[in-house]
């Protein structure tokens, strides 16, 4: 008997299951136009995909607000440096209310798109951002389509081949580097930040294969499992492509110092510290901890300006 079209369907569909939803590697919680998110975790108080800290006090609209966001290296609670320097923030007696916002294989694409549509409705007085080492991440899904994040692609995929769509595109091809699409899309957050008028910082984040940072067995032995590994759309190696990246993003940087100068260079941020990674990437808890203990200063400064701002504002309005 010659299958229904209803079965072919279903055979498609459950093939489509199997290749694209597996198990070993869930989505959980989807955000079309950023792909995934950081899940609740029993989080008290989170909305449009952003924890927000502390889970209780102050109407954050009370407050002064951080908005927060980064890759897998920023998901609670292993990546979460933005909570602990709220603590240190908040042991401080500030009154302030993180917003944080993270998704794993976050790119320089999805973290521009969080200060576009998600800036103006948080009204933060600061964002900050760890960014960097996933902008390589697309050489694995195609070299010149730098949005295509991979659960994005692997959802697109998945509709193709159940016969949904015909067909997705991603935006225009690009043909730039990496190093040139971060810190494009670096200087666009700074623009779209300037236009409303909020304070933002970007930290390159620190990774292991780049920088000054002293291994031990364990790190080493990890990252060199990791370090030859082919990236089969750019047909070089993992080690190569990382230094290339931050090779060329630092060259950009030095070329106009005063374009990134919300940029803060932190691939060197482990340079006195030892034991502080979990894998070629994520730190430990060692690790996130120093992260936060170095952003504290650099927060606690633009938060002065931004509080500097507000009562100067207010002054005019009594004022008038």
């Amino acid at each position: 008997m010659k299958p229904t079209d209803s079965t072919l369907r279903s055979k498609s569909i459950e093939a489509a299951l199997e290749k694209y939803a597996p198990n070993s590697d869930p989505i959980h919680f989807y955000d079309p136009l950023l792909s995934v998110v950081s899940p609740p975790s029993g989080h008290k108080r989170m909305e449009g995909g952003y924890k927000q800290w502390p889970e209780t006090g102050l109407d954050p609209a009370m407050t002064l607000r951080i908005m927060s966001y980064g890759n897998s290296t920023s998901v609670w609670p292993n990546g979460n440096w933005s909570q602990l320097f709220t603590d240190d923030l908040l042991a401080k007696g500030a009154d302030v209310t993180l917003f944080h916002g993270a998704g794993k294989g976050s790119t320089s694409c999805q973290e521009v798109l969080r200060v576009l549509r998600d800036a103006p409705q948080i009204k933060p007085h600061l964002i900050v951002a760890l960014s960097g080492i996933c902008d390589i991440g697309y050489l694995l899904n195609g070299p010149t389509q730098p949005f295509a994040h991979k659960y994005t692609k692997r959802m697109m995929d998945f509709l193709v081949t159940c016969g949904v769509v015909r067909d997705i595109v991603y935006g225009y091809p690009s043909n730039d580097s990496p190093a040139q699409v971060w810190c494009r899309n670096s200087r666009m957050a700074r623009v779209l930040a300037d236009e409303m008028r909020i304070p933002i910082i970007i930290f390159l984040q620190p990774t292991q294969g780049f920088g000054t940072y002293i291994q031990n067995e364990d790190e080493k032995a990890h990252y060199e499992s990791k370090s030859s590994v082919v990236l089969r759309a750019a047909n070089k190696s993992y080690g190569q492509c990382v230094s290339e990246f931050y090779t060329e993003v630092l060259e950009i940087i030095a070329a106009s110092p005063s374009a990134y100068s919300h940029v803060i260079d932190f691939t060197n941020v482990f340079a006195d510290c030892t034991n502080v990674y979990r894998d070629h990437r994520h730190q430990n808890l060692k690790g996130v901890k120093h992260l936060a203990n170095q952003m504290l200063p650099f927060i606690i400064d633009k938060l002065g300006i931004a509080k500097h701002n507000i009562s100067r504002m207010e002054s005019g309005l009594q004022s008038n």
